[in-house]
């Protein structure tokens, strides 16, 4: 069970240890996303412990947040 530890999840890593995970586009959408509201749909659509090829996921990840960019407003 995850405890916040560097390791134990992609979002924290990323959002609390500073850990490149994916790659610096996809982990920077990662905290764009979550910075807009968007961590439950971030992970409803993709499940980051088994994620798609780097290409694909980055292309969804920037999908996510222009959508969440669009809802806000901004």
């Amino acid at each position: 069970m995850p405890n916040g530890k560097p390791g134990d999840h992609p979002i924290t890593d990323i959002l609390l240890h500073n850990i490149r995970v994916f790659s610096r586009k996809a982990d920077r959408l990662i905290r764009e996303i979550c910075n807009l509201g968007g961590r439950d749909e971030l992970e409803a659509e993709i499940d980051l412990l088994r994620p798609p090829q780097i290409r694909e996921l980055e292309r969804i990840l920037q999908e996510l947040r222009d959508r969440l960019k669009r809802e806000g407003g901004e």
